[in-house]
């Protein structure tokens, strides 16, 4: 995997995890604030990871 790659699927990540957190927060609960940031975290890796390897899958 290229560095840029990478630096892609975390800005991606990222930018998933912080709407997440935007559109289902009142930002008064820090404990959902951090549980809504873990389960934007792992659906934002997982969409990335398969997009990656249906992106990679097509390309060779």
């Amino acid at each position: 995997m290229l560095a840029t790659d990478i630096l892609l699927s975390i800005a991606i990540v990222g930018i998933y995890t912080m709407v997440h957190i935007y559109l289902r927060t009142e930002y008064k609960n820090t404990k959902k604030v951090i549980i809504l940031f873990i389960e934007g975290f792992v659906i934002a890796t997982i969409i990335t990871g398969l997009l990656y390897y249906i992106i990679k899958h097509i390309a060779s």
